[in-house]
């Protein structure tokens, strides 16, 4: 009769607990509230003029000619891959992405990032070209994190934030700035 008991109770132990609204426990944490939701280009484009294209082609190929003439063709096969890697993404237009603060991360598209992960932030706001959350990794190695803020108000932003964050004033990246300047 021992044996049957004991055969009773590992069969019960398997079986998953009965879950009903008393014994069901919710977890504030668990619960994902929406604080903030916007929509925005994944990045700023500018319209490329035709002069744009010859000027940045005449310097690829001369920089290109230069390497095949030096006999490097390595490296000039690399400023021509160089070359036609920005001539398809200067013709790239953005897409509409969502973009979502809760109480626990901060989302643009289909990547999430959780506040736990994240040292800081700053919001780099100079309309109408670069309005952008700018997001510091507790890696150090890894690179900022940028989240385009559309028209959505920087000040409700900032205010969601500094509930999960500490906001750090951030340098604009020279490849950032550079881009900028290039129109690209």
């Amino acid at each position: 009769m021992d044996i049957l008991n004991l055969k009773k109770k590992t069969i019960q132990s398997d079986l998953p607990p009965v879950v009903t609204p008393e014994t069901t426990a919710f977890n504030n944490q668990s619960v994902k509230s929406l604080l903030l939701d916007w929509n925005a280009e994944e990045f700023s484009y500018y319209e490329k003029s035709r002069t744009w294209f010859l000027i940045g082609g005449a310097i690829f190929f001369l920089v290109v000619g230069y390497f095949t003439i030096t006999k490097q063709i390595t490296t000039a096969l690399t400023f021509l891959l160089l070359g036609l890697t920005i001539y398809i993404f200067s013709l790239k237009k953005p897409r509409k992405i969502r973009c979502q603060i809760t109480n626990h991360s901060i989302s643009a598209d289909t990547a999430i990032y959780y506040f736990k992960e994240i040292e800081s932030f700053w919001i780099f706001y100079e309309p109408p070209e670069f309005k952008v959350i700018s997001l510091k990794h507790k890696k150090p190695y890894l690179p900022l994190i940028q989240i385009p803020l559309g028209e959505t108000d920087p000040i409700l932003v900032r205010r969601s934030l500094l509930q999960f964050l500490h906001e750090e004033e951030q340098e604009e990246g020279f490849s950032d700035k550079m881009a900028r300047f290039l129109r690209f």
